[in-house]
C-alpha cells in the first residue's frame, strides 16, 4: 500500500490518498480528508498516476472522505473521463451521505450511482 500526504503547508492533513491492488486486479484508490478547492487538483494527479501505472479497472473508495465541494465533485468527473480514456474500467465505493446528496442535486449520481443492470434484467 502506498500512502501519500499533500505536502503543502496550506492543505496538510486535509487530503489523504493511498492505492493498493488487489488479488482480483483492481487497483483501489482511498480518499480520505477534504475534497475541495484546495485539495481537487493534487488528488486527480494522484488518480491519473494510478491509472497511468495499473492496467486493471480503478475503484475510488470515498469511506474516510469527510467533505467534498463542487470541485470535489468535478475532480471525481475528471478521474472517471481520465479512466475512459485510458480504457479503464473506473467506479466509486462508499460515498457520505453528504456527497451522495451533492451527486444528486448535481444530477451526477447517474453518472456515479446508478444500479448496475443485470443481463437478465433486458
Amino acid at each position: 500500500m502506498m500512502l501519500t500526504r499533500v505536502t503543502d503547508a496550506s492543505v496538510w492533513e486535509q487530503l489523504e490518498l493511498s492505492h493498493r491492488v488487489l488479488p482480483a486486479g483492481e487497483a483501489v484508490v482511498g480518499i480520505g480528508g477534504e475534497l475541495d478547492f484546495a485539495t481537487a487538483e493534487m488528488a486527480v494527479r494522484y488518480v491519473g498516476r494510478v491509472i497511468d501505472g495499473h492496467h486493471g479497472p480503478v475503484i475510488v473508495d470515498l469511506t474516510a472522505l469527510g467533505f467534498c465541494d463542487a470541485q470535489g465533485l468535478s475532480a471525481l468527473v475528471r478521474m472517471a473521463g481520465y479512466a475512459e480514456r485510458a480504457g479503464r474500467a473506473f467506479r466509486l465505493v462508499s460515498p457520505s451521505p453528504s456527497v451522495v446528496k451533492l451527486m444528486r442535486i448535481t444530477g451526477l449520481d447517474r453518472r456515479f450511482l446508478a444500479p448496475r443492470s443485470c443481463p437478465s434484467d433486458s
